[in-house]
């Protein structure tokens, strides 16, 4: 339009118009036409109405797009010839040539930066490079040195020697790299499940590099179920859980864990049954289908898997395992290859026919009783692998005892261990003579919580904050690394900070509770 304006207008001046037989640019400078050519400047404006006409014509349409890299161009270049120039008119004075006389460009592109004349511009210019260009240029650094080190790793894991990764921190205590996962599953199933891979220790050639590679596809998977009253997460702080979670993981095997949906109630089939089945099967599709895929991207061979249950949640391993052998294909493929089911009796309608390992307690007769009678009909009518381990009955409480069970935490010294027992043989709970205990410690639950509370959390902290030897961070409740205590939740590490006493009175007592004894036999 506005050419064609100009045009038809004789009193505007001329727009110099490029002669280029294909690129026809859109009016972009302004010069002052000479005396002496005039009609050339008429020709030029004649030129441009008649390649740009006001008509839907197809010159614009064609060109467009060269016409704007054109115009791009030619803007960055005066901007630049702006930015470096000095920035007064004496080339002007010079030439005798006014302002309009220079080519004029407008800018066309976006966003139009105006930096400044001379050495202002300049020193703009240097100041925007290094506040963009120099951090791209560290961050590509560290880039690249992350990518080196990546590939250095996966050379040592293929080359270097490797054995599977004691579970231990820097400072020997027993260090799970716990990961928590909220799987959902339309309509309606949602469930928090923890994770713990096993890993792989790699070192270079002569043990200068050493890192900790997890395992993305172990050997197996254990599924742990617990009891009524107890968190999932006790599975890897409570003194018997972790020591079995321990001797899973260092043999190649995977942990999950399931919540209940009460967690400090029991395995409820009504609520909890539907909902593992759809949440295993989706963690196998989501997790383990391409961390186990076959070679050349095959269908995935999946590591067998197991499960464990104790108490309540070993009454719902079996109840699993019944459905699953009633049918496969609506389990598949979360399915067991053998259990491990503690301190608690199968219902009389589930069967099932994989290998099982029940664990008993000598002193609950009752149970072991209810084991051997299921077993019993069963191999008359299935004739399946089942085994029963029997505990080896009440075990003393000595004075070293809890130091032996938290060899690895330095915190739980002989000197604390001692006081322990010498605490529980004057609130009459352990025999001072014999180092038994008296009765079932759930019966003397004042006592007992009196004497965790003595060497809980907070009252070892004051200890510490009172001393010049010990530091307050470094405190923690016993058995339980740093790395695990930012991966609990609070009530988790309430319970962390008192179950570790009343569990193995509960063992020592040798009647219902989880246990490590045998476990690996089990495995």
């Amino acid at each position: 339009k506005s050419t064609k304006h100009e045009a038809q207008t004789p009193q505007r001046k001329a727009r110099k118009i490029s002669n280029h037989p294909t690129l026809r640019p859109l009016s972009v400078a302004t010069m002052t036409p000479n005396n002496n050519n005039s009609d050339g400047g008429n020709a030029a404006s004649t030129a441009a109405a008649s390649a740009y006409p006001s008509g839907g014509g197809s010159g614009v349409g064609n060109n467009s797009l060269i016409n704007l890299f054109h115009l791009g161009y030619r803007s960055l270049v005066a901007q630049l010839n702006d930015l470096f120039s000095d920035g007064d008119m004496s080339n002007s004075s010079v030439t005798g040539h006014d302002d309009h006389s220079k080519e004029v460009i407008r800018c066309y592109c976006l966003p139009c930066l105006k930096f400044g004349h001379g050495e202002r511009g300049k020193s703009n210019v240097k100041t925007i490079f290094g506040l963009i260009f120099v951090p791209l240029f560290l961050l590509t650094f560290f880039l690249l040195d992350d990518f080196g080190k990546v590939v250095v790793r996966n050379m040592q894991l293929r080359q270097g020697p490797g054995g599977l990764m004691s579970n231990r921190d820097e400072n020997g205590v027993i260090d799970f790299h716990l990961n928590r996962r909220i799987l959902k599953e339309f309509p309606g199933h949602s469930r928090e499940v923890l994770l713990l891979s096993p890993s792989l220790a790699v070192q270079g050639k002569g043990g200068a590099h050493s890192f900790e590679a997890m395992i993305k596809c172990p050997r197996g998977i254990l599924y742990l179920f617990h009891g009524c009253g107890r968190y999932a997460a006790s599975f890897f702080y409570s003194p018997q859980g972790r020591k079995m979670v321990e001797m899973a993981t260092e043999m190649g095997i995977g942990i999950v864990a399931f919540t209940k949906s009460e967690e400090l109630g029991c395995w409820n089939w009504a609520n909890d049954g539907d909902t593992v089945k759809k949440l295993a099967k989706k963690f196998i599709s989501s997790r383990l289908s391409k961390a186990c895929a076959g070679p050349n991207g095959s269908d995935a061979v999946y590591p067998p898997m197991y499960a464990f249950g104790a108490s309540s949640g070993g009454s719902f391993v079996g109840m699993l395992s019944s459905q699953m052998k009633q049918d496969p294909e609506e389990y598949a493929p979360f399915l067991f290859s053998a259990a491990n089911i503690q301190i608690m009796a199968p219902n009389e309608h589930d069967h099932w026919d994989i290998p099982t390992v029940f664990t008993t307690m000598s002193g609950d007769t009752q149970t072991s009783k209810r084991v051997q009678d299921w077993v019993n009909n069963e191999m008359q009518v299935d004739k399946g692998p089942y085994k029963i381990i029997t505990t080896s009955g009440r075990k003393p409480i000595h004075v070293n005892h809890f130091a032996r069970v938290f060899e690895d935490d330095r915190q739980m010294s002989d000197r604390i261990s001692g006081s322990i027992h010498q605490d529980l043989s004057t609130l009459g709970v352990v025999n001072s003579s014999t180092d038994e205990v008296f009765a079932n410690p759930r019966f003397a639950k004042d006592a007992v919580m009196s004497i965790w509370q003595k060497y809980d959390l907070l009252s070892r902290k004051e200890v510490a904050n009172d001393s010049k030897h010990v530091d307050a961070s470094d405190v923690h409740p016993f058995g339980v690394s740093k790395r695990l205590m930012r991966s609990l939740k609070k009530e988790e590490l309430d319970d962390a900070d008192s179950i570790w006493l009343i569990e193995e009175l509960n063992v020592a007592w040798d009647e219902h509770e989880i246990t490590a004894e045998g476990f690996e036999d089990v495995l």
